[in-house]
């Protein structure tokens, strides 16, 4: 075989198997709305409801920061999926992390990465030490309601007894496609539970 040919198949092959990366995060724009059917059991609740998002822009001690509102309430993320905090309808803190909550980009699998932040609880609460430990389990399709993805498999850990695991869509889609929570018998939140959030509605400007 010509050695310009073998040199050419070998860098069709090589540029085939590149491992897939995400680069950065794009939210959805200003207005989009988008909907999760939520399956609650245990210390999360009992039953099957609609949660319905909406995409909009904020502020976070002096800071601006992406708004995810729903009906209860908000969270308030960074432009790097970093969890801020999230309020209750009257603007409330609920949950707050210091540092947030945060992928580390680029997106590959198999990467993992350990936090260390405070978190508080509540608008006055005290400072609590917490650690979360993540990984980025796969690159796969996930099929759910509102259609099949490619998503990234992310699953985080504390030192609470939480573990969530979120097949996330960050650059094409700017949301999760699916996500489980779980709460170990011991979690300090009413102990064990389940809640499996899957999209029924991508996000759209209505």
């Amino acid at each position: 075989m010509p050695v310009v040919l073998t040199l050419a198949i070998a860098a069709a092959t090589t540029a085939c198997s590149t491992p897939p990366r995400a680069e950065r995060y794009v939210p959805p724009p200003a207005g989009a709305t988008w909907s999760y059917q939520v399956t609650s059991s245990g210390s999360f609740g009992s039953g099957v409801s609609t949660l319905t998002m909406r995409m909009a822009s904020g502020q976070w001690q002096g800071q601006p920061v992406l708004r995810y509102e729903y009906a209860a309430g908000a969270t308030l993320q960074t432009d790097r999926v970093g969890l801020l905090a999230t309020l209750d309808r009257n603007g409330n803190p609920l949950m707050r992390y210091d540092p947030p909550l945060s992928f580390e980009w680029p997106l590959e699998v198999g990467r993992s990465w350990t936090q260390q932040h405070m978190l508080r609880i509540g608008a006055s609460g005290e400072p609590v030490p917490m650690t979360s430990r993540w990984k980025v389990e796969a690159h796969e399709e996930v099929t759910v309601p509102a259609g099949t993805f490619k998503a990234w498999k992310i699953v985080m850990e504390d030192n609470f007894g939480f573990r969530q695991t979120t097949w996330s869509v960050p650059e094409t889609m700017g949301a999760f496609a699916r996500r489980v929570n779980e709460r170990s018998a011991t979690h300090p939140m009413g102990g064990a539970g389940v809640q499996v959030m899957e999209m029924t509605a991508v996000p759209a400007l209505r």
